[in-house]
Protein backbone atom coordinates (compact mmCIF):
# COMPACT_ATOMS: atom_id res chain seq x y z
CA UNK A 1 0.00 0.00 0.00
CA UNK A 2 1.08 3.30 -0.64
CA UNK A 3 -0.01 6.75 0.13
CA UNK A 4 0.73 9.86 -2.89
CA UNK A 5 0.50 13.36 -1.63
CA UNK A 6 0.13 15.78 -4.16
CA UNK A 7 1.91 13.56 -6.43
CA UNK A 8 4.60 12.16 -4.19
CA UNK A 9 4.53 8.43 -3.13
CA UNK A 10 5.63 8.77 0.76
CA UNK A 11 5.70 4.93 1.44
CA UNK A 12 8.31 4.40 -1.43
CA UNK A 13 10.42 7.58 -0.70
CA UNK A 14 10.79 6.64 3.44
CA UNK A 15 11.40 2.77 1.97
CA UNK A 16 14.06 4.30 -0.45
CA UNK A 17 15.79 6.05 2.43
CA UNK A 18 15.35 2.99 4.48
CA UNK A 19 14.04 5.01 7.36
CA UNK A 20 10.84 3.21 9.33
CA UNK A 21 7.38 4.38 8.47
CA UNK A 22 7.38 5.89 12.13
CA UNK A 23 10.22 7.88 11.98
CA UNK A 24 10.39 9.12 8.58
CA UNK A 25 9.23 12.90 8.27
CA UNK A 26 6.93 12.60 4.87
CA UNK A 27 5.01 9.92 6.45
CA UNK A 28 4.53 11.36 10.13
CA UNK A 29 3.60 14.77 8.02
CA UNK A 30 0.76 12.79 6.73
CA UNK A 31 -0.15 11.26 10.23
CA UNK A 32 0.18 14.31 12.45
CA UNK A 33 -2.13 16.41 9.75
CA UNK A 34 -4.65 13.64 10.49
CA UNK A 35 -4.47 14.00 14.40
CA UNK A 36 -4.81 17.44 13.94
CA UNK A 37 -8.31 16.97 12.08
CA UNK A 38 -9.28 14.80 14.77
CA UNK A 39 -8.09 16.70 17.54
CA UNK A 40 -10.57 19.93 15.92
CA UNK A 41 -13.38 17.66 15.32
CA UNK A 42 -13.42 16.11 18.72
CA UNK A 43 -12.81 19.70 20.64
CA UNK A 44 -15.67 21.02 19.00
CA UNK A 45 -18.41 18.37 19.63
CA UNK A 46 -16.92 18.46 23.54
CA UNK A 47 -17.05 22.24 23.12
CA UNK A 48 -20.83 22.34 21.86
CA UNK A 49 -21.55 19.87 24.76
CA UNK A 50 -20.50 22.83 27.10
CA UNK A 51 -21.72 25.57 25.72
CA UNK A 52 -24.21 26.87 23.14
CA UNK A 53 -21.79 30.05 22.32
CA UNK A 54 -20.57 29.64 18.38
CA UNK A 55 -17.75 32.37 20.07
CA UNK A 56 -16.78 29.44 22.65
CA UNK A 57 -16.67 26.74 20.06
CA UNK A 58 -14.22 28.91 17.72
CA UNK A 59 -11.96 29.76 20.22
CA UNK A 60 -11.54 26.18 21.51
CA UNK A 61 -10.89 24.64 18.39
CA UNK A 62 -8.49 27.15 17.37
CA UNK A 63 -6.60 26.64 20.05
CA UNK A 64 -6.41 23.17 19.96
CA UNK A 65 -6.01 23.14 16.22
CA UNK A 66 -2.78 25.56 17.47
CA UNK A 67 -1.23 23.35 20.02
CA UNK A 68 -1.63 20.31 17.57
CA UNK A 69 0.17 22.05 15.00
CA UNK A 70 3.07 23.31 16.95
CA UNK A 71 3.51 20.19 18.86
CA UNK A 72 3.10 17.84 15.38
CA UNK A 73 5.33 20.38 13.58
CA UNK A 74 8.22 20.20 16.36
CA UNK A 75 8.00 16.06 15.73
CA UNK A 76 8.12 15.70 12.04
CA UNK A 77 10.93 18.12 12.11
CA UNK A 78 13.06 16.37 15.40
CA UNK A 79 12.50 12.68 13.12
CA UNK A 80 13.59 14.16 10.02
CA UNK A 81 16.61 15.69 11.21
CA UNK A 82 17.17 12.15 12.27
CA UNK A 83 16.53 10.96 8.88
CA UNK A 84 19.08 13.20 7.12
CA UNK A 85 21.68 12.13 9.96
CA UNK A 86 21.44 8.54 9.14
CA UNK A 87 21.50 9.28 5.25
CA UNK A 88 24.57 11.22 5.52
CA UNK A 89 26.31 8.77 7.92
CA UNK A 90 25.50 6.04 5.27
CA UNK A 91 26.80 7.91 2.71
CA UNK A 92 29.75 8.88 4.46
CA UNK A 93 30.16 5.61 5.12
CA UNK A 94 29.78 4.09 1.74
CA UNK A 95 32.42 7.03 0.11
CA UNK A 96 34.98 6.29 2.97
CA UNK A 97 34.92 2.69 2.36
CA UNK A 98 35.66 3.30 -1.34
CA UNK A 99 38.13 5.21 -0.87
CA UNK A 100 40.05 2.91 1.69
CA UNK A 101 40.13 -0.11 -0.25
CA UNK A 102 42.02 0.83 -3.49
CA UNK A 103 45.36 1.88 -0.74
CA UNK A 104 44.71 -0.86 1.37
CA UNK A 105 44.76 -3.37 -1.72
CA UNK A 106 47.94 -2.02 -2.84
CA UNK A 107 49.69 -2.25 0.60
CA UNK A 108 48.40 -5.81 0.31
CA UNK A 109 49.81 -6.40 -3.37
CA UNK A 110 53.32 -4.74 -1.96
CA UNK A 111 53.63 -7.39 1.30
CA UNK A 112 52.69 -10.39 -1.28
CA UNK A 113 55.98 -9.31 -3.72
CA UNK A 114 57.80 -8.39 -0.56
CA UNK A 115 57.03 -11.76 1.18
CA UNK A 116 57.61 -13.46 -2.15
CA UNK A 117 60.84 -12.63 -1.95
CA UNK A 118 61.58 -14.34 1.97
CA UNK A 119 64.74 -15.64 1.31
CA UNK A 120 65.98 -12.14 1.09
CA UNK A 121 63.88 -10.60 4.38
CA UNK A 122 65.79 -11.41 7.51
CA UNK A 123 63.25 -13.36 9.89
CA UNK A 124 62.01 -10.75 12.07
CA UNK A 125 61.16 -8.47 9.61
CA UNK A 126 59.59 -11.54 8.18
CA UNK A 127 56.94 -11.76 11.19
CA UNK A 128 56.78 -8.07 11.66
CA UNK A 129 55.47 -8.53 7.93
CA UNK A 130 52.93 -11.22 8.32
CA UNK A 131 51.37 -9.37 11.08
CA UNK A 132 51.18 -6.28 8.88
CA UNK A 133 49.67 -8.44 6.27
CA UNK A 134 47.09 -10.25 8.61
CA UNK A 135 46.08 -6.36 9.63
CA UNK A 136 45.93 -5.50 6.56
CA UNK A 137 43.56 -8.23 5.74
CA UNK A 138 41.54 -7.68 8.20
CA UNK A 139 41.02 -3.98 7.14
CA UNK A 140 39.95 -5.01 3.39
CA UNK A 141 37.31 -7.40 5.33
CA UNK A 142 36.26 -4.74 7.14
CA UNK A 143 35.74 -2.41 4.14
CA UNK A 144 34.66 -5.04 2.23
CA UNK A 145 31.35 -5.69 4.75
CA UNK A 146 30.79 -1.98 5.19
CA UNK A 147 30.67 -1.98 1.26
CA UNK A 148 28.40 -4.91 1.19
CA UNK A 149 26.30 -3.04 4.01
CA UNK A 150 25.98 0.11 1.71
CA UNK A 151 24.60 -1.97 -1.21
CA UNK A 152 22.22 -3.50 0.95
CA UNK A 153 20.91 -0.37 2.24
CA UNK A 154 21.17 1.16 -1.29
CA UNK A 155 19.59 -2.23 -3.12
CA UNK A 156 21.86 -2.70 -5.28
CA UNK A 157 22.60 -6.17 -4.26
CA UNK A 158 23.52 -8.26 -7.02
CA UNK A 159 23.07 -11.92 -7.64
CA UNK A 160 24.24 -14.36 -9.58
CA UNK A 161 22.68 -17.40 -8.85
CA UNK A 162 22.89 -21.11 -9.95
CA UNK A 163 22.37 -24.13 -9.12
CA UNK A 164 24.05 -25.44 -6.10
CA UNK A 165 24.73 -29.16 -4.15
CA UNK A 166 23.56 -27.77 -0.74
CA UNK A 167 25.25 -31.19 1.19
CA UNK A 168 28.41 -31.12 -1.06
CA UNK A 169 28.86 -27.12 -0.95
CA UNK A 170 28.52 -26.81 2.61
CA UNK A 171 30.74 -29.74 3.78
CA UNK A 172 33.64 -28.04 0.97
CA UNK A 173 33.17 -25.19 3.56
CA UNK A 174 33.71 -27.14 6.38
CA UNK A 175 37.16 -28.44 4.99
CA UNK A 176 38.45 -25.31 4.67
CA UNK A 177 38.08 -24.55 8.50
CA UNK A 178 39.84 -28.08 9.87
CA UNK A 179 42.78 -26.57 10.13
CA UNK A 180 41.14 -24.14 12.43
CA UNK A 181 39.70 -26.14 14.76
CA UNK A 182 42.52 -28.04 14.88
CA UNK A 183 44.71 -25.06 16.12
CA UNK A 184 41.84 -23.43 18.26
CA UNK A 185 41.33 -27.77 19.90
CA UNK A 186 37.41 -28.10 18.76
CA UNK A 187 36.04 -30.82 17.42
CA UNK A 188 34.37 -29.72 13.88
CA UNK A 189 31.50 -32.03 12.98
CA UNK A 190 29.80 -32.39 9.69
CA UNK A 191 26.44 -34.37 9.27
CA UNK A 192 24.43 -34.37 6.19
CA UNK A 193 20.79 -36.14 7.30
CA UNK A 194 19.85 -35.41 2.88
CA UNK A 195 22.19 -35.87 0.71
CA UNK A 196 21.92 -34.50 -2.99
CA UNK A 197 20.29 -31.74 -2.42
CA UNK A 198 20.34 -28.10 -4.97
CA UNK A 199 19.42 -24.99 -4.18
CA UNK A 200 19.26 -22.20 -6.55
CA UNK A 201 22.14 -19.68 -5.09
CA UNK A 202 24.36 -17.05 -5.98
CA UNK A 203 27.61 -19.70 -4.98
CA UNK A 204 29.69 -16.53 -3.60
CA UNK A 205 26.99 -15.25 -1.29
CA UNK A 206 26.22 -18.58 -0.08
CA UNK A 207 29.63 -19.15 1.11
CA UNK A 208 30.26 -16.34 2.80
CA UNK A 209 27.04 -17.02 4.74
CA UNK A 210 28.49 -20.15 5.84
CA UNK A 211 31.72 -19.64 6.63
CA UNK A 212 30.49 -16.09 8.56
CA UNK A 213 28.24 -18.59 10.84
CA UNK A 214 31.47 -21.24 11.36
CA UNK A 215 33.89 -18.79 11.92
CA UNK A 216 31.39 -17.31 14.61
CA UNK A 217 30.62 -20.76 16.21
CA UNK A 218 34.47 -21.49 16.11
CA UNK A 219 35.78 -17.90 17.48
CA UNK A 220 33.33 -17.97 20.53
CA UNK A 221 34.02 -21.66 21.37
CA UNK A 222 36.39 -22.66 23.94
CA UNK A 223 39.16 -25.42 23.56
CA UNK A 224 37.98 -28.72 23.83
CA UNK A 225 34.59 -27.30 22.91
CA UNK A 226 32.66 -28.74 19.33
CA UNK A 227 30.76 -27.08 16.43
CA UNK A 228 28.74 -29.15 14.53
CA UNK A 229 26.97 -28.32 11.57
CA UNK A 230 23.78 -29.96 9.76
CA UNK A 231 22.26 -30.12 6.22
CA UNK A 232 19.07 -31.24 6.62
CA UNK A 233 15.67 -31.24 3.73
CA UNK A 234 12.74 -29.45 5.65
CA UNK A 235 9.43 -29.28 3.35
CA UNK A 236 10.77 -27.42 0.26
CA UNK A 237 13.75 -25.72 1.57
CA UNK A 238 17.26 -26.68 1.77
CA UNK A 239 18.45 -26.20 5.56
CA UNK A 240 21.75 -25.86 7.35
CA UNK A 241 22.41 -25.94 11.06
CA UNK A 242 25.53 -24.75 13.13
CA UNK A 243 25.65 -25.78 16.43
CA UNK A 244 28.27 -24.96 19.15
CA UNK A 245 28.94 -25.49 22.67
CA UNK A 246 30.68 -21.77 23.00
CA UNK A 247 29.04 -18.72 25.51
CA UNK A 248 26.18 -18.45 23.89
CA UNK A 249 24.18 -15.41 23.89
CA UNK A 250 22.46 -13.39 26.84
CA UNK A 251 19.00 -13.67 26.71
CA UNK A 252 18.17 -9.37 27.02
CA UNK A 253 20.76 -9.30 23.82
CA UNK A 254 19.23 -11.83 21.95
CA UNK A 255 16.47 -9.60 19.75
CA UNK A 256 19.19 -7.60 18.45
CA UNK A 257 21.61 -10.27 17.30
CA UNK A 258 20.56 -9.40 14.16
CA UNK A 259 20.80 -5.68 13.75
CA UNK A 260 23.74 -3.73 12.37
CA UNK A 261 26.85 -3.03 14.66
CA UNK A 262 25.27 -4.72 17.40
CA UNK A 263 27.71 -7.16 19.72
CA UNK A 264 26.42 -9.26 22.63
CA UNK A 265 27.90 -8.05 26.27
CA UNK A 266 29.74 -11.15 26.82
CA UNK A 267 31.19 -11.45 23.13
CA UNK A 268 32.61 -7.42 24.63
CA UNK A 269 33.60 -9.02 27.64
CA UNK A 270 36.02 -11.73 25.66
CA UNK A 271 37.35 -9.14 23.61
CA UNK A 272 36.42 -11.32 20.37
CA UNK A 273 37.62 -9.37 17.32
CA UNK A 274 34.24 -8.47 15.18
CA UNK A 275 32.30 -5.57 14.23
CA UNK A 276 28.72 -6.42 14.97
CA UNK A 277 28.08 -6.64 10.72
CA UNK A 278 28.41 -10.38 10.23
CA UNK A 279 25.22 -11.48 11.41
CA UNK A 280 23.19 -8.38 10.22
CA UNK A 281 24.57 -9.29 6.62
CA UNK A 282 24.41 -13.05 6.85
CA UNK A 283 20.70 -12.42 7.44
CA UNK A 284 20.79 -9.77 4.43
CA UNK A 285 21.98 -12.03 2.13
CA UNK A 286 20.01 -14.88 2.91
CA UNK A 287 16.58 -13.08 2.74
CA UNK A 288 17.71 -11.82 -0.54
CA UNK A 289 18.38 -15.12 -1.79
CA UNK A 290 14.52 -16.16 -0.83
CA UNK A 291 16.12 -18.33 2.65
CA UNK A 292 15.37 -17.34 6.42
CA UNK A 293 17.55 -17.41 9.35
CA UNK A 294 17.21 -18.14 12.98
CA UNK A 295 18.86 -18.78 15.78
CA UNK A 296 18.58 -20.38 19.80
CA UNK A 297 20.39 -19.39 22.29
CA UNK A 298 21.13 -20.29 25.99
CA UNK A 299 23.94 -18.20 27.83
CA UNK A 300 27.03 -20.03 28.92
CA UNK A 301 25.50 -23.44 27.24
CA UNK A 302 25.75 -22.48 23.60
CA UNK A 303 23.86 -21.28 20.03
CA UNK A 304 22.35 -23.13 16.96
CA UNK A 305 22.30 -20.79 13.88
CA UNK A 306 20.41 -22.10 11.04
CA UNK A 307 19.54 -20.56 7.45
CA UNK A 308 17.17 -21.64 4.75
CA UNK A 309 16.98 -21.45 1.04
CA UNK A 310 15.05 -22.65 -1.32
CA UNK A 311 15.56 -26.27 -3.09
CA UNK A 312 14.98 -26.78 -6.65
CA UNK A 313 10.99 -27.32 -7.62
CA UNK A 314 11.65 -31.05 -9.03
CA UNK A 315 13.40 -31.67 -5.53
CA UNK A 316 11.84 -29.83 -3.13
CA UNK A 317 8.77 -32.32 -4.07
CA UNK A 318 10.66 -35.46 -4.17
CA UNK A 319 12.87 -37.35 -1.52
Amino acid sequence: MDINFGGLNVITQCRRNHIPLWTCGPFLFIIMGGVNIAGMLTTGFIAQRFSDDPAVVIISVSIMAAFLFVVGNAVVSSFQRLADASRIKSEFVSIVSHQLRSPLSAIRWQLEIILDRSTQVPEEMRDTLYTIKKQNERMIDLVNDLLEVSRIEDDRIILRPEPVKFDIFVEQVIKNYEPLAKQSGVALLFVAEANGLTVFADEGKLRWVTENLLDNALRYTKTGGEVSVRVLKEGSEGRVEVADSGVGIPLADQRMIFTKFFRADNALRLRAEGTGLGLFLVKSLVKTMGGKVGFASLEGKGSTFWFTLPLIEGEAAGQ
